[in-house]
């Protein structure tokens, strides 16, 4: 099936669904269910196409569904900017801000390009300064935070703790590779989190590929 249509909408349909999925097939290589055979670098979308589709298409009903636009958005783990643009092609936030050390190999193309076309503050360094926190926090409240930097435990854990209290009225957390086997302490840290009574928990989960990475969401109970 060809991909006909825009494939930045709400995702209402199957037709929809299958569209963007088949976009991301090839950004990302066969090892998450892509198109792309993987020649070494980090040049490729690390996500499973399924699990981006459906995070998009429940974060655009989600958003309907309060009466509340996805305005300001906090991406904790910047890398190239991929993911970032894909999440502001959906929601086209009125202020972007990320953070990323920048000692992860990737494309300096990417990266540039990823930077273009939005309203970015772009901080340099770790997530867990206190000096960075301050100037994250000074754009604060986020309706939207993704944590997807270290996968070290005692740093995601510090990233959930930090990010979360800064998230808006019914905003969402949402935290990447939850279930990868690669990265325990992710695991861990978001098993741990999910006792805090402030939030309810949803988690979007594909098992048909070499890589499980799965999202976790904490919506922030009002």
């Amino acid at each position: 099936m060809k991909i006909t249509n825009f494939v930045f909408n709400d995702l209402k349909t199957k037709k929809e669904k299958h569209d963007f999925i088949e976009f991301l097939r090839f950004q990302t290589n066969t090892e998450f269910g892509g198109y792309r055979m993987f020649d070494g670098t980090r040049q490729h979308l690390m996500h499973i196409p399924e699990e981006l589709s459906d995070l998009m298409s429940f974060l655009k009903t989600y958003e309907k569904n309060i009466r509340k636009k996805f305005s300001n958005f906090l991406e904790v783990g910047y890398s190239s900017g991929k993911a970032n643009t894909i999440f502001n092609k959906f929601f086209n936030f009125e202020h972007i801000v990320a953070i990323d050390d920048f000692t992860a190999e990737m494309s300096s193309t990417d990266l540039l390009a990823n930077l273009k076309r939005k309203n970015l503050t772009l901080v340099c360094g770790s997530s867990y300064k206190s000096d960075n926190q301050k100037i994250i926090k000074k754009f604060a409240p986020y309706d939207l935070i993704f944590i997807d930097a270290s996968h070290e435990y005692k740093d995601v854990k510090k990233d959930l703790h930090n990010y979360s209290k800064l998230l808006s009225d019914h905003g969402i957390l949402i935290a990447h590779d939850i279930h990868n086997n690669e990265y325990s302490g992710v695991h861990k840290a978001w098993t741990e989190f999910k006792n805090n009574s402030n939030f309810s928990f949803k988690e979007i989960v594909c098992k048909k590929y070499f890589f499980v990475c799965g999202f976790g969401l904490a919506i922030k109970n009002n």
